[in-house]
């Protein structure tokens, strides 16, 4: 049995696209971007941000990936849910709500905590059905 040395851009798009779709947010606007981190979501926009600069992804960084889109694709829901305009409005009241507390205005703010709590809950299940569909 080989051990993948990587993911392929082919299937690392493909698990975006699968992601994207069964989060019901397929039609968010989807922006490659050079980034330090996987993924983004612009919230002054409305659009996912998807990094260039990790065409392939090692084993070892694997759930940091899924996290990390998972988290961005939770953020791309509340966008949908409430529309993207007035989802900044919110997530910056947040963020300003933080700040006025003496808070972190990312690391305090009620919808990052959401997105990363949805990140960690979701992200093995992923993983297993990648892996069993061969992408992993």
């Amino acid at each position: 049995m080989l051990i993948k040395e990587f993911i392929s851009e082919t299937n690392k798009n493909q698990m975006i696209s699968i992601l994207l779709k069964h989060y019901k947010v397929g039609s968010v606007k989807v922006k490659m971007k050079s980034m330090k981190d996987h993924a983004h979501f612009d919230v002054d926009t409305g659009t996912l941000e998807l990094s260039t600069r990790y065409k392939t992804i090692r084993p070892s960084k694997i759930k940091e990936f899924l996290i990390t889109i998972i988290h961005e694709i939770y953020h791309a829901m509340d966008s949908k849910k409430y529309g993207w305009k007035r989802f900044k409005g919110m997530y910056e009241y947040e963020m300003n709500l933080q700040i006025a507390n003496g808070k972190d205005k990312y690391d305090d703010n009620k919808y990052e905590i959401e997105a990363e709590n949805f990140g960690q809950k979701n992200y093995k299940k992923w993983y297993k059905i990648f892996k069993k569909e061969g992408l992993i």
